[in-house]
């Protein structure tokens, strides 16, 4: 930016530009002074300044001011927007000061220092590699800051684009939505926006908000609430999953406590309807849901049994197999009980503890959820160690993403099961169905269906003539994808499945399955469970 408008022949003076630091120093140079909050001051020089902010420019040149009120601001951020116009450089900038820089940049107009901020704030985007609340919140706490404060939307494609590539949205509307009442409505327009055309996220958030609201205290619906639905594309939610589309105005008719409030909520289901009638048909092929897959995702992976400890900690910080607590779990659990059964090998403690506290790091480092507080007590069997340190507390457990689903059946040897046909009934009333009058228990079937392995893999019944003559009855919500299949001893403790690829492999033996029936599913009968994502 041009600065300077003398006519000499002279270059002008551009900034950004190094004036240099350690001009700082020097009480003869300084001759303004910037009051900070909590009555601090910062000095500097009135021209350098001047230079880079028209605004100071103004103020010291014009007005003759010798001194300038950023009582808003700490001395730390206003110290630094000192030493970034007098470098030319942003060097020191962290998450903690970015909102003050970027406001005082603002408030300034210092345009040069405003882009460097635009260029901070995308390269923090940029290293978030793994889906971390806490990262992806303060990308998008200084986004809906912007926004509603400056009227700018500069971060906000930035922010959003971050958790939609890393896959979060569900997982972050859920948890952003915790406190939807506390919400400015600038906050609320950008959930919406993040989710788009997957409403079905922001929906399922609050039917099960409102849900707790009607056991727990009743009406009546908050105006944030209201002012969420009214502003999403609720025939989106109609199309793609009518039955939690019925279920959210299930619950609020029953939080209707006035006529005022039912006729908001008839007003609400129509203005649904209407809006899935006008829309066009290019809109309506682009956003139909992918088909179904209900093959049960990770039942069977494979894992060289034959590692090194060293190899396997190396594994098992690096596979891109394991993708939940769980599946890490169960890994050490089965790669341990084999080292020890076949070889006689793997007593130290010591290794042992290593191996979880990896575990625990993972679970920072990539943002896996904890499992149900129900799991506390419960041992993943053979190596004794608590499943406690991975499970929510009992003030979280509300809050928990997920929840164990029981097999109504038990089966002695759970390799044989998985050999031959067979079904598992759960008995699962899914998130969103408040109240359900059909006949019988709400849940799934599970069949076994051949592979090309030895063992068989499962597959989600979602027909209805698989649930003629049965106990149950399916909920179309139920999705496949979301569960991950264990087993349970007579103990509740945990026994995994997932590792046993080489024994799911086409050339495994009957006598190699036979004798881990023996050896590692030794303590019948069994249950199966479903660790469901809800």
């Amino acid at each position: 930016a041009v600065v300077s408008t003398q006519s000499t022949g002279v270059p002008n003076v551009t900034v950004p530009m190094n004036f240099g630091k350690d001009l700082l120093l020097s009480p003869t140079h300084n001759n303004i002074v910037l009051n900070t909050s909590k009555d601090m001051t910062v000095s500097a020089n009135s021209v350098i300044l001047s230079f880079n902010s028209p605004v100071i420019g103004h103020l010291t040149g014009t007005l003759h001011l010798t001194s300038v009120d950023m009582l808003e601001f700490d001395r730390e951020a206003v110290q630094l927007f000192v030493e970034a116009a007098y470098s030319g450089t942003v060097e020191g900038l962290t998450r903690a000061l970015f909102r003050d820089i970027n406001k005082i940049c603002k408030v300034f107009k210092v345009d040069w220092m405003l882009n460097k901020c635009l260029e901070f704030f995308t390269t923090e985007a940029e290293t978030v590699k793994t889906a971390s609340y806490s990262d992806l919140l303060f990308l998008f706490e200084e986004a809906a800051y912007i926004v509603e404060m400056q009227k700018s939307r500069d971060l906000v494609e930035v922010a959003l684009k971050r958790i939609e590539v890393l896959q979060y949205k569900k997982q972050f509307i859920d948890q952003y939505l915790e406190n939807v009442d506390r919400l400015s409505t600038v906050k609320l327009d950008l959930v919406i926006e993040l989710a788009g055309s997957e409403v079905n996220y922001i929906v399922q958030t609050l039917t099960n908000q409102l849900t707790h609201q009607m056991r727990v205290q009743g009406p009546p619906i908050s105006v944030n609430s209201r002012y969420i639905l009214d502003n999403s594309c609720l025939h989106l939610c109609k199309k793609s999953n009518r039955e939690l589309f019925e279920n959210l105005f299930s619950i609020l008719e029953d939080l209707s406590a006035d006529l005022d409030t039912m006729r908001w909520v008839l007003q609400l289901h129509k203005k649904a309807d209407l809006e899935q009638q006008e829309e066009l048909p290019s809109t309506s092929t682009a956003l139909v849901p992918s088909p179904r897959n209900n093959k049960i995702p990770n039942l069977y992976h494979n894992m060289n049994m034959e590692m090194s400890y060293d190899q396997f900690v190396n594994w098992l910080c690096t596979s891109g197999d394991i993708t939940n607590v769980l599946l890490a779990l169960e890994a050490v659990n089965t790669w341990c009980r084999y080292q020890y059964k076949t070889h006689g090998s793997f007593s130290s403690k010591s290794q042992l503890n290593t191996l979880l506290e990896r575990i625990t790091g993972m679970m920072n480092t990539q943002g896996w959820l904890k499992l149900p507080y129900s799991l506390r007590g419960r041992y993943m069997r053979w190596f004794g160690s608590l499943l406690d340190p991975y499970c929510v507390s009992e003030e979280e457990q509300l809050q928990c993403g997920y929840v164990v689903v029981d097999c109504i059946d038990t089966c002695d040897k759970p390799l044989t099961f998985l050999s031959g046909e067979g079904t598992l009934i759960f008995h699962f009333k899914p998130p969103g169905v408040t109240s359900c009058k059909r006949p019988g228990h709400c849940g799934f079937i599970l069949k076994t269906i051949p592979s090309a392995g030895a063992l068989r893999t499962l597959e989600l019944c979602t027909e209805s003539k698989d649930y003629d003559n049965t106990s149950v009855h399916f909920h179309d919500s139920v999705r496949a994808e979301n569960m991950h299949i264990f087993c349970c001893d007579t103990n509740n403790d945990l026994c995994s499945l997932s590792w046993f690829g080489w024994l799911h492999s086409s050339n495994a033996s009957s006598n190699k399955m036979e004798w881990w029936n023996d050896k590692f599913f030794d303590c019948p009968p069994f249950k199966f469970r479903a660790l469901y994502l809800i």
